[in-house]
């Protein structure tokens, strides 16, 4: 897990701690942007130790490669595998429909289906009994837009958990005065045309959760003796806005916009405290969910070319493609990992991502790229291709459709005051 250090007692050469500053903080968590600290992720490119028989007079932090760094040779498990550079010929065939596998993907549909399923078992089994006043408390929780990513480990999930356990779907939604202004612009222009009325959306009817609720009743329908918690967290703009210096703090050293934004959104998604109906038209009943894991598809898009930007990658061919992923496995752990670790694991939950287990980031690394995804092909099919093949087999007829969402634009939680970039920092 990522931790962060004092940025005095850990550099490229690491050095004791001063007399002007003799302390050094080692903590998974943060202290927020403190004048007394300059608080900085440690890299995860190695292992990191401290030898204190040497704390008083000379270096004391160092470094462990991961791999033998003369022979380079490779260390299962120490580091992911590279991603494999085979491309496919020129005259590879395009998918034409998810409804029939190709026999070349036959075997690679199978065994991602078995490399998830064991890597969601082993994230959901032999979890404590909780301690509260429910009669039959979830122990399972899952961050759930009803997006294929998210939608895929629910029911890998379902399939390991004894079916007495309710499972929790946690699905935030917020307010967001920008939303509201465009939508009332835009009712104000309609009436003005002279045609009818048309009645404005509930504030918190945002994406993620109209494709949550859609996800729900395919669920409902492939497991029907399941009881799930589709957990309706609504977050009210003053509510955010003053947690949003907690939530700052919480993320630091992550600074930019785009953190603010997913940290906000996980933030309020990981409390999980909302309203659950017991059926589809019930009143809506307080609900906190007492699940301490929570399951995260993070990893997915990464890993099997998910994003807009491979795409874009891909208009320089298929070496480009296959050097994004490469990146994308090389910088999780620095762009996602410690920030979400952060903000979750201060409600006292633990984040767990099946998609990031090392045996599936392997195996999904020793695909040939066009096994995975196809850029010819449109959005909502070429994207995670294997994958949308994989959801389809299993049932999941609606989730292996289903475009991909960005959580801060799918709840809300994005550009709340304007317009500004996600990789501009925060004032």
């Amino acid at each position: 897990m990522p931790s962060t250090s004092s940025s005095n007692a850990y550099r490229q050469h690491p050095s004791i701690p001063t007399p002007l500053q003799p302390h050094l903080l080692l903590s998974s968590a943060t202290c927020g942007p403190s004048p007394g600290y300059d608080i900085e992720e440690l890299s995860t490119e190695f292992l990191h130790y401290i030898d204190f028989s040497c704390f008083v007079d000379e270096v004391c932090l160092s470094t462990i490669r991961r791999q033998n760094a003369e022979t380079k040779a490779p260390t299962p498990f120490a580091i992911p595998s590279r991603v494999n550079p085979v491309l496919p010929p020129d005259d590879f065939p395009k998918l034409t429909t998810l409804d029939v596998i190709p026999p070349h993907l036959s075997q690679a549909v199978d065994d991602l289906i078995n490399q998830l399923n064991r890597s969601t078992r082993l994230r959901v089994l032999d979890i404590p009994s909780i301690d509260c006043n429910l009669i039959n408390p979830s122990k399972v929780a899952i961050l759930f837009s009803g997006g294929i990513d998210c939608t895929v480990l629910t029911y890998l999930a379902h399939r390991n958990i004894p079916l007495e356990e309710p499972i929790d779907l946690l699905n935030v939604a917020f307010e967001n005065p920008r939303k509201l202004q465009g939508q009332d612009t835009e009712h104000a222009k309609h009436k003005n045309s002279g045609k009818p009325e048309q009645p404005r959306r509930p504030v918190y009817k945002v994406p993620d959760r109209m494709s949550g609720l859609e996800e729900l009743q395919e669920l409902r329908r492939l497991c029907p003796d399941r009881q799930w918690n589709f957990v309706e967290i609504d977050v009210p703009y003053a509510e955010s806005q003053a947690a949003r210096p907690t939530i700052e703090a919480l993320m630091f050293p992550s600074n930019t916009v785009m953190d603010l934004s997913l940290a906000m959104a996980l933030f309020f998604a990981s409390r999980g405290v909302g309203q659950v109906r017991r059926q589809k038209d019930n009143e809506p009943e307080p609900y906190i969910s007492p699940a301490r894991v929570i399951l995260s598809g993070l990893g997915a898009d990464e890993l099997l070319g998910g994003y807009s930007r491979h795409r874009t990658a891909f208009t320089h061919g298929w070496k480009a493609l296959v050097d994004e992923l490469q990146l994308e496995i090389d910088r999780i752990p620095t762009r996602n990992l410690g920030r979400d670790d952060r903000i979750i694991s201060s409600h006292g939950k633990e984040t767990r991502y099946p998609f990031l287990s090392l045996s599936v980031v392997n195996f999904l690394a020793s695909l040939p790229v066009h096994f995975k995804l196809d850029p010819r092909l449109e959005t909502g099919m070429g994207d995670k291709m294997l994958l949308r093949l994989a959801a389809r087999k299993l049932g999941l007829m609606e989730a292996s459709q289903r475009k991909k969402r960005a959580m801060q634009f799918g709840s809300y939680s994005a550009r709340m005051h304007g317009e500004k970039k996600g990789d501009v920092p925060l004032e």
